[in-house]
C-alpha cells in the first residue's frame, strides 16, 4: 500500500473514531430526553450520517488499493472486501444495512422515527468500530 494511500486511510479513521466519540456521548442521554432535543437528535443524525459516509469512503480507497475494478454499487463494494477476507460476512451485513440508513437519513429525512436513531446509537455504533478493526489490521 502506498505512503499516501495509508495516509488518506489513517486520516479517515482519525475523524471517525472522533464522530464516534460523539454519537457515543449523545448515546449517554436519557432516550426522552434525546427524542425531545433537537439538538441531541440533530446532532446524532449528523454525524451517523458523516460516520456512514467515512465507512463507505474508506472502502473506496481500499479497493483503489487493491487495484480492484470499480463496483456497482456499495453492496458489491462490500462484496469485494468480504472475498479479499478484509471484512466478515456478518460485518458486510450490517454495512449493507448501515448504507441504507444513510439513505434514508440524505433522502427520506421527512420520515425518520427519533427512536431508530436512538437505538442506531445504541446498537450500530459497535459495527462501525468493528469496522475500523478490520480496516486497522490490514494497515499492519
Amino acid at each position: 500500500m502506498s505512503t499516501k494511500a495509508r495516509a488518506i486511510i489513517v486520516a479517515k479513521l482519525a475523524r471517525l473514531a472522533e464522530y464516534l466519540g460523539y454519537l457515543k456521548e449523545l448515546g449517554r442521554f436519557a432516550e426522552d430526553r434525546f427524542i425531545k432535543d433537537y439538538r441531541l437528535y440533530g446532532l446524532a443524525e449528523r454525524y451517523l450520517q458523516l460516520s456512514i459516509e467515512i465507512v463507505i469512503d474508506i472502502s473506496r480507497q481500499l479497493l483503489i488499493v487493491l487495484d480492484v475494478e470499480r463496483p456497482e454499487s456499495n453492496t458489491e463494494m462490500f462484496e469485494i472486501l468480504v472475498e479479499r477476507k478484509i471484512i466478515s460476512r456478518k460485518l458486510y451485513e450490517k454495512l449493507r444495512l448501515m448504507v441504507g440508513f444513510r439513505n434514508i437519513l440524505v433522502h427520506d429525512y421527512m420520515k425518520i422515527d427519533r427512536r431508530v436513531v436512538y437505538r442506531a446509537l445504541k446498537d450500530e455504533l459497535k459495527d462501525i468500530e468493528q469496522f475500523k478493526r478490520a480496516v486497522n489490521k490490514k494497515l499492519k
